[in-house]
């Protein structure tokens, strides 16, 4: 076995885990991904706690499920209004079966070749270490702390690079095929996300590998000890800036702003009627979350919330992507809320319910009864005015992307 050769070439221990593994009675560790993990405590921990907390988040139902989700990997807003703890326990969350599976078997590989040789309390204090600068740097530059262990396996990565020409073991370890699944997928990280197939932690994989490499190359090469660590203080800045003042980032500048629509999600999700017209009206706005703005406009207006029945209603008449739309379900919105609530906004949206069914002259004749009751000094008299000009030429309106 690999982890065998690789103990006798490190010379760490005097006996390898294989070994251990031929004794009579065996490891009552025989799952996969802990066989080999005899005297790897803290490595069979990560994948202990990375595999409860992806039950929990895919498991537990809300409102339950909503806490456990914020505990264990709070938001931007939640970072920056004070749950730092959020950069280290994201590490361990994982939603995916795929993503879990590929983390957990490298972090398995890593530990039997690393845990052993840094020995446990260095090894341990690496991943916290590896966990915050990772999450703390993807925070960084994307809003968003990521979620995953990838970013510590990158700094695992990093730091057995920088040490593999004095350990025999870890050149082993870094073969042709290793390096090329590791860097290869470091790679086609940035160009899926790039293309936007798929939100890659890019800023957290490059934050693990620099820590990782620094590290290394500060106990391996005494020489450049000065310069890895003024690398290493450059990740702790990072770090600390992306908890606490971040001005090159609209979001974190009108954090209070979408701090205020987190927020309501929250109440949304726990089952408040305006909360949820207020947030979907708000994801809306998003093209990208457009269609759970619609899901939860719908639910505020199911349980009579009137101004949660004309958002909907508007939407679903004029929303530029065709999937969204629905014109029947638009009027029959339209109509409750202009009984509800009447005036020149629900009128408008009414008149545009009407347009999107092909029913212009009832979508002409609202449109002029919302002009008709605007105030003379509304901002809206051009915009109502366009949109009766347009159904008047059998146009219907839409909201722009």
């Amino acid at each position: 076995m690999l982890i065998s050769l690789l103990r006798q070439q490190t010379m760490s221990t005097p006996s390898s885990i294989e070994e251990k593994h031929s004794q009579p009675g065996g490891s009552r560790l025989d799952f996969p991904l802990f066989q080999g993990l005899r005297g790897c405590p803290v490595t069979a921990a990560v994948i202990v706690i990375c595999v409860v907390n992806c039950l929990l988040v895919n498991l537990v139902k809300d409102p339950a499920g909503t806490v456990v989700r914020q505990l264990l990997m709070p938001n931007a807003f939640a970072i920056w209004s004070g749950a730092v703890w959020g950069l280290l326990t994201a590490a361990f969350v994982h939603i995916a079966f795929w993503h879990i599976l590929f983390n957990l078997w490298w972090a398995r590989d890593f530990g039997q070749l690393l845990e052993p040789d840094m020995g446990r309390l260095r090894y341990g204090a690496f991943i916290v270490a590896a966990a915050i600068a990772s999450s703390g740097w993807q925070l960084l530059v994307s809003n968003n702390t990521g979620i995953g262990y990838s970013g510590v396996l990158y700094a695992l990565f990093g730091y057995t690079l920088a040490r593999r020409r004095s350990h025999p073991g870890y050149q082993a370890f870094l073969t042709r095929s290793t390096l090329v699944i590791l860097l290869a997928s470091l790679v086609l990280g940035v160009v899926v996300t790039a293309m936007r197939l798929l939100p890659i932690g890019n800023g957290a994989h490059f934050a693990g590998l620099a820590l990782g490499y620094l590290v290394g190359v500060a106990v391996e090469r005494p020489r450049a000890r000065p310069v890895a660590i003024v690398g290493l203080s450059i990740l702790v800045v990072g770090v600390v800036a992306a908890c606490a003042y971040m001005p090159w980032s609209e979001v974190w500048r009108e954090r209070r702003f979408y701090g205020q629509i987190a927020a309501w999600g929250r109440q949304a999700e726990a089952g408040d009627r305006q909360a949820q017209q207020r947030y979907g009206s708000a994801l809306v706005l998003w093209p990208s979350e457009r269609r759970a703005g619609l899901e939860w406009l719908r639910k505020a207006a199911v349980a009579g919330d009137a101004a949660a029945m004309n958002a909907l209603a508007w939407w679903l008449a004029t929303a530029p992507q065709d999937a969204l739309r629905d014109g029947r379900e638009a009027v029959r919105w339209a109509e409750k809320a202009h009984q509800l609530i009447g005036g020149p906004q629900t009128a408008d949206t009414l008149a545009a319910a009407y347009a999107e069914v092909d029913r212009w002259d009832d979508a002409i004749a609202m449109q002029e009864r919302a002009i008709r009751d605007l105030p003379a000094d509304s901002r809206h008299q051009r915009a109502f005015a366009e949109r009766r000009a347009r159904y008047t030429q059998h146009e219907k309106w839409r909201e722009p992307q």
